[in-house]
C-alpha cells in the first residue's frame, strides 16, 4: 500500500491524475486509509443502497466528512432486488420500478457525505430515468409518503436480495 501512495502522489504531481481513489467493501480499512493517506485520497467507490443510512456512532461517513473524501456509491438497487420487475422498460412492472429508482436515488442524494451514486443503467430509458430523479431531487426531498413508499420498497429489497447479494446487508448501516 505504502508503495501505490508514492506512486499515485507522483502520478498526480506529474499531472497524470488529477484525483485518487479506490474502492473496498470494508468500512473500517475506508477509514483507516483514508486517515493515514489524507492528502493522497480524494474519493473512494463503495456499497450505499436505498436502505443504506448513517449509523449514529462510529460512521465511517464521519471520517469522510473530516478529510472531505468524496463516495461513490455502487448497488444503489441491490442488485435490481429493489424493483418488482426486472427494470426493463417493457417490463408490467416498468413504471413502479421507475418511480423506485426515482426514490431510491433521490434518497441516496439526501445523503451530503455522498458525492454520487453509481447505478447500473441498461437502457437509454433508464438513463432519462435517472436524469428525472435528479430533476425532481433538486425541487425537494422526500416527503413523508415518498419516504414510507421507499421503506416498504427497500423491505422487498431485503427480502428479493439473491443469495451471492446477502452480504449487501451487512451496507444497512454505514
Amino acid at each position: 500500500v505504502e508503495e501505490m501512495m508514492k506512486a499515485l502522489v507522483t502520478a498526480k504531481k506529474q499531472g497524470k491524475a488529477r484525483f485518487v481513489g479506490f474502492s473496498s467493501h470494508d468500512r473500517p480499512h475506508i477509514a483507516k486509509m483514508i486517515e493515514k493517506y489524507p492528502e493522497v485520497i480524494d474519493v473512494v467507490v463503495t456499497p450505499y443502497t436505498a436502505k443504506s443510512k448513517e449509523l449514529p456512532k462510529d460512521s465511517m461517513f464521519k471520517t469522510l466528512r473530516k478529510y472531505k473524501v468524496g463516495m461513490f456509491g455502487i448497488k444503489p438497487f441491490a442488485s435490481n432486488s429493489l424493483f418488482k420487475g426486472n427494470s426493463a422498460p417493457d417490463s408490467e412492472h416498468a413504471a413502479e420500478d421507475d418511480r423506485r429508482a426515482r426514490l431510491a436515488i433521490r434518497y441516496i442524494l439526501c445523503n451530503p457525505a455522498i458525492t454520487a451514486p453509481i447505478p447500473g443503467l441498461i437502457s437509454p430509458q433508464q438513463v432519462d430515468n435517472m436524469a428525472k430523479a435528479i430533476m425532481e431531487r433538486s425541487r425537494h426531498d422526500l416527503d413523508a409518503t415518498e419516504q414510507a413508499e421507499l421503506r416498504e420498497a427497500s423491505e422487498d429489497m431485503w427480502a428479493r436480495l439473491p443469495s451471492g447479494y446477502q452480504w449487501l446487508k451487512d451496507w444497512e448501516y454505514v
